[in-house]
């Protein structure tokens, strides 16, 4: 039977480890409270904006921007967004294996990818894989702001439009609840339009002035800080989200060890007195 007193000990121990779990998971809710409408705020304004865009370049086959540059892939840039801590449960873990399988599907079709990696995890996660880390970056997800989306689009179009890479993919956990963020990997460079199909109304009844040719880079950038700029919204609602669950898990785990340690105590101490009371009564039977 173990000591009461090493017993009583750990018990002590799990209670203040469950202090610390319950705070973390206070904290991450009040985070992930303001981060999800954060998440709800932005998602329509870059839907619209992205049907807008969409609207008024649909058929427009002549125009040219560096950022609709098309061709043959043979070097690629995937931007990671992970956390710089851990305690999130498998947020990080899922993302990094989802990132791992495209690798693998770029490099059997003989395409060279490198990473920016934006987070600590991330940045782990390309020492550990041996990739090129090509930009790198901490504490994205903590401050997030159309300041750092336009920032970061910006170092990606002089990526891809001086040649450097022919694609340019972004990898980030897609925020659907608290209980369920996807990994998600996305073509950001070139930009891709939805083409007119057969028969279908390509009208959009727009003045635009001075001209969508004037516009057309400025309109595709702003559509790329807008879609980035959700991407990083969703990936701080994604880590909140997962931390607060990953800590309620322990908070409550920790509840059942505290149960069954208070139990082994329990029954330790009953034995105990058990023992001494029939060395008692063994030793007043011996004194008649």
């Amino acid at each position: 039977m173990a000591n009461l007193k090493d017993i009583k000990r750990r018990i002590g121990s799990v209670k203040s480890t469950q202090k610390i779990t319950n705070a973390m998971k206070l904290v991450s809710a009040a985070k992930f409270a303001r981060a999800s409408h954060a998440v709800d705020a932005a998602r329509p304004y870059a839907k619209a904006l992205d049907h807008m865009v969409e609207k008024l370049l649909m058929g427009q086959a002549d125009l040219q921007s560096p950022l609709l540059r098309q061709g043959e892939e043979k070097r690629s840039l995937v931007l990671v967004l992970a956390t710089d801590r851990g305690l999130c449960g498998g947020l990080n873990s899922n993302l990094f294996k989802a990132v791992s399988g495209f690798l693998k599907e770029k490099s059997q079709a003989g395409v060279t990818v490198d990473l920016y990696a934006c987070g600590r995890r991330a940045i782990s996660f390309g020492k550990k894989t041996n990739l090129a880390i090509v930009g790198r970056e901490e504490r994205v997800l903590e401050r997030v702001n159309v300041e750092v989306a336009r920032r970061l689009v910006r170092e990606m179009e002089k990526l891809f439009t001086s040649g450097t890479y022919d694609r340019i993919y972004i990898a980030y956990p897609f925020y659907k609840s608290a209980l369920d963020q996807s990994p998600t990997i996305d073509q950001l460079l070139p930009v891709r339009m939805k083409r007119a199909t057969e028969g279908e109304n390509i009208r959009t009844y727009a003045i635009v002035e001075p001209g969508l040719d004037q516009l057309l880079d400025k309109l595709l950038e702003r559509r790329l800080v807008s879609f980035l700029l959700a991407a990083l919204l969703s990936g701080t609602a994604a880590e909140h989200g997962a931390r607060m669950t990953a800590m309620d898990s322990a908070t409550n785990n920790a509840k059942e060890v505290i149960r069954k340690l208070t139990l082994q105590y329990n029954r330790a101490r009953q034995a105990a007195i058990t023992k001494e009371l029939i060395e008692i009564i063994s030793g007043a039977e011996a004194l008649h």
